[in-house]
């Protein structure tokens, strides 16, 4: 949807299988999503003339079935080297269906690069030389090059939407083009609501939502519409929106959710958390008993903060 139509993107392998479902009964929506999308598709990491990133649309109007490979189950990252070339301490690493994985370390750690490794679904092809498996099996090169058969879905901090229409029109359109329900846009904003603090009105335009509103649209969006299994997650701790129960929404729809992050809160939400440093992989620790206590303890301080950070967005006085 966005990227910042928060971007989606992705892969897989294995045979894929083109498939038109009720082509007769589908053309005409088909046609209609096609118009709309001209309007609406905003490019993949395009900046907008404001300099803010804008959310990448993907819209799917063939209804691609990806066999086997559509909703993957594990996702597996093959260690490469780290900025001098040396190898990765970790040689592999794998995702199943569900988890939540954190990746943290210091500014310019390679975060961001290991996070692009896999949203490229890498062939040892990258600087970082990693290579990206789904299911144990490297992705055939369409599902790396087409748009339209990407599995990814990106959410980033900085996003916003481009497309000219409203929030119900641009989540129905996109609905119809996946070939679901359009009614499925009243779910997509009640679930989006209770990601942020001020409602988003089904009626406004996308270019009027705020930050935060454009990033619970699209995660809510992510989890009921898009047929992203894997979801990507660029340091949102300062993204204006319920960072837990984003998370919480996303793995329980069943993806895979990889998030970078600066913030203790979510590195100890996740079940394990990939440590970087130079650019490499160096150690996979797995979150402890006592580090899921100390979780629910920062979840409590957090929502103390919450409550107060809102008291104070009212206009009320903090007693």
């Amino acid at each position: 949807m966005s990227q910042m139509t928060s971007p989606i993107a992705s892969r897989i392998a294995g045979p894929i299988t083109n498939k038109l479902t009720n082509q007769a009964a589908n053309q005409a929506a088909n046609q209609a999503a096609n118009q709309a999308a001209k309007q609406a598709v905003a490019v993949n990491q395009a900046v907008n003339p404001a300099g803010k990133q804008a959310v990448s649309v993907h819209i799917i109007t063939d209804h691609i079935v990806a066999d086997e490979f559509a909703r993957p189950l594990t996702l597996t990252v093959i260690g490469g080297v780290d900025k001098d070339g040396n190898a990765d301490d970790v040689d592999e690493v794998e995702i199943m269906r569900g988890e939540i994985i954190g990746i943290v370390g210091p500014t310019g750690s390679g975060k961001s690069t290991l996070i692009a490794d896999i949203e490229q679904f890498a062939v040892g092809d990258t600087p970082s030389g990693r290579k990206i498996l789904i299911n144990g099996h490297v992705p055939e090169n369409e599902l790396r090059t087409d748009p339209r058969k990407k599995l990814v879905a990106q959410l980033s901090q900085n996003m916003h939407f481009l497309a000219d229409m409203s929030v119900v029109e641009f989540l129905k359109m996109h609905a119809k083009s996946r070939g679901k329900d359009p009614d499925l846009a009243e779910k997509v904003i009640l679930l989006a609501n209770t990601l942020t603090g001020e409602p988003i009105n089904p009626a406004h335009q996308l270019t009027i939502l705020s930050g935060g509103q454009s990033r619970a649209l699209m995660t809510a969006d992510i989890a009921v519409i898009s047929d992203s299994p894997i979801v990507l997650i660029d340091e949102i701790e300062n993204a204006g929106i319920k960072k837990q129960e984003a998370l919480r929404l996303l793995s329980g729809e069943g993806k895979i959710v990889v998030v970078v992050t600066h913030d203790p809160m979510l590195a100890l939400m996740a079940s394990r958390r990939i440590v970087m440093k130079n650019g490499g992989m160096t150690k996979v620790i797995s979150t402890s008993e006592e580090e899921q206590r100390v979780f629910k303890d920062i979840e409590k301080v957090d929502g103390w903060l919450t409550g107060l950070r809102e008291t104070i967005r009212q206009g009320e006085v903090v007693a």
